[in-house]
């Protein structure tokens, strides 16, 4: 049997165990309906993948009326706010910076570890904690942001997140903005590999303020720096991989490079909400989406790195992880959420002051 035959036949027999685990973990519960309200499973794509990896399988599987949301994290973050004292969400998804918001405010519950049965195969970088060292959140797929570039027009790819400052891309170049949360892990990364860091960032505003001056495109949503590639005003973009690779789909000579100090992580994120009636449940939820199965299904639909360690792929979905063919978590550059956070504010204003004149 073929390498590839193999890899598709151990994914199939990983899903079906799973189903089938899941089945016998619920036992007779499975057969009472009981009702988990789930919300800020994004939009569009993301919705459906979220839809088809987790909640509709966890649901089928247990016996659960799932009730869903979409919204994006700033809008959930928002809705947690106002419905603290009657939370109207059982468990909600969010990105990185807006999760270490939502619970530093309070508003997210903490997880039993003893409920996470596939928490020894989940790698420790998705296992998010609060300040007391307990877990309030799990990644259930990580994204990461490289760079771009047009093969038809750069021969010699760029290797290096300091290459974005090489002038034969004077004036070619788009890069993204604080307006997207991967913006700044980006610059805290150029200030470190300049000799700076999160407490010196005058390196990455200085070359960002100097790609200003010679013709730099600053841009927030990723489809924006992908159209700017696709027809030609940039030749070179930070931009995440997926969206790469739907440009190659699409017939654009876009390649996707990791730069060789790593790709800067993003992730998604699933909460348990504090003040829930039905924790257990939401536990077993949190439980199923960071197994090897769902991994796997989330992987192969939105093209993000799985976090649990048995989940397989097949070599298709692999080429196209954030951190590269046969890679893993440890080539990305994952920065500190929360100093970001401690931040946001007063870097976004030297931005607009110092980049974005």
């Amino acid at each position: 049997m073929s390498d590839r035959k193999k890899c598709g036949a151990a994914v199939r027999c990983l899903a079906l165990a799973g189903s089938v685990g899941l089945a016998m973990a619920f036992g007779a519960d499975a057969q009472a309906q009981k009702s988990l309200s789930v919300g800020g499973i994004y939009g569009g794509v993301w919705a459906d993948s979220i839809r088809g990896a987790f909640l509709d399988p966890f649901g089928k599987a247990s016996g659960t009326q799932m009730r869903i949301e979409e919204g994006i994290s700033g809008v959930t973050l928002a809705k947690l706010r106002q419905q603290k004292d009657n939370p109207q969400f059982d468990v909600v998804w969010m990105d990185r910076v807006v999760s270490d918001q939502a619970i530093r405010d309070g508003l997210i519950e903490t997880i039993d570890p003893a409920a996470i049965g596939n928490l020894a195969d989940v790698v420790p970088e998705a296992v998010i904690k609060n300040a007391a060292g307990q877990i309030v959140a799990f990644t259930t797929g990580y994204w990461a942001a490289g760079i771009a570039y047009n093969r038809q027009d750069v021969k010699q790819a760029p290797s290096s997140w300091l290459d974005l400052a090489d002038p034969r891309f004077k004036g070619r170049i788009a890069i993204y903005s604080p307006e997207n949360s991967i913006s700044l892990p980006i610059m805290v990364t150029i200030a470190e590999l300049k000799g700076g860091g999160l407490a010196k960032v005058d390196p990455a505003f200085e070359m960002m303020a100097k790609l200003s001056k010679e013709g730099a495109v600053f841009f927030g949503g990723s489809p924006a720096g992908a159209n700017m590639l696709a027809n030609g005003e940039v030749v070179v973009a930070t931009m995440a991989s997926s969206q790469v690779w739907d440009l190659q789909n699409k017939g654009f000579p876009i390649d996707y490079v990791v730069p060789k100090e790593g790709a800067v992580a993003g992730d998604i994120r699933i909460h348990v909400v504090k003040g829930t009636k039905n924790k257990a449940l939401a536990e077993q939820l949190v439980n199923y989406t960071v197994g090897p199965e769902a991994q796997g299904e989330i992987a192969k639909r939105l093209l993000l790195g799985p976090v649990n360690t048995k989940t397989v792929l097949a070599p298709d979905v692999d080429r196209k992880m954030p951190w590269g063919p046969g890679g893993n978590v440890k080539r990305l550059r994952i920065v500190d959420a929360n100093a970001i956070l401690d931040n946001r504010e007063a870097w976004t204003k030297r931005w607009n002051q110092e980049v974005a004149r």
